[in-house]
């Protein structure tokens, strides 16, 4: 990395600028550096870098590691943590539900219950010719399929007095459905083999905070392209990306 280019341009701030250079070369270092080697390095006069260091030194940018040597300090921290915390449930989950599509190649929803709807938040395509479409900002039945197994089975909400039959495949026994969602909760995962749309085969997931259901990824595809073992292929994928989102929500304030 090196400096000159901040120091031939004209700013109105060129210390910030010098400062941010520097906080961002400590940031990559892997090891402490001192007031020499940030000089050679980024090409700025040692004064300035000695000034400038003292001045984030006092803020706590930056800290004194030992032997004249500095690394990043709380402050950075502390601002990187709030910024974390900053992010709506939806930019924090988007990550994981576009790595989801990139392994899987089907369509991934990031979406929240809302009332006795499933609220589609976000949606990414996935990349093949035929595709399930879904709607952002649009909604489907709360006990639509997977995404229904997956609200009753973390307490979202209660089991309705009578069932919906969406197809002939829909779960529509209560005692039978209840054995299932003990396989949802044991799993992770719900499963939907044409229960909600014919020919459609979907796999949901909860994202959770200490237990509590804050979202659902859910990806889908078309029975035919999926088969029995693409379906359990993409459970495990859809599995495995609520679980990354719930454990980038750990450090989440609400």
């Amino acid at each position: 990395m090196n400096s000159s280019n901040i120091e031939n341009k004209t700013s109105p701030a060129p210390a910030v600028d010098r400062a941010i250079v520097i906080l961002k070369f400590l940031a990559q270092a892997r090891e402490p550096q001192g007031v020499t080697d940030l000089a050679r390095t980024l090409g700025i006069g040692k004064s300035s870098v000695h000034g400038i260091l003292q001045g984030l030194l006092a803020a706590e940018a930056i800290e004194d590691a030992g032997g004249r040597k500095y690394r990043l300090g709380p402050l950075i921290e502390e601002l990187a943590r709030k910024r974390r915390d900053g992010r709506s449930l939806a930019e924090m989950c988007r990550p994981c539900l576009a790595g989801l599509v990139q392994q899987t190649g089907y369509t991934g929803v990031f979406g929240v219950i809302d009332g006795d709807r499933f609220r589609i938040v976000t949606v990414a395509e996935g990349g093949g010719a035929f595709q399930v479409k879904a709607v952002q900002g649009g909604s489907i039945p709360l006990m639509a399929g997977a995404t229904g197994k997956v609200a009753l089975a973390y307490g979202a909400v209660s089991m309705p007095d009578s069932l919906p039959c969406f197809t002939e495949d829909s779960i529509c026994d209560p005692a039978v459905l209840g054995e299932e969602l003990d396989r949802v909760r044991a799993n992770g995962l719900a499963l939907d083999r044409s229960e909600y749309l014919r020919g459609v085969y979907a796999a949901a997931a909860p994202v959770l905070k200490g237990g509590r259901l804050l979202a659902v990824y859910l990806s889908m595809g078309f029975q035919d392209q999926l088969g029995e073992e693409g379906l359990i292929a993409l459970g495990r994928a859809v599995s495995q990306a609520a679980r990354s989102a719930s454990m980038e929500l750990l450090e989440w304030r609400l």
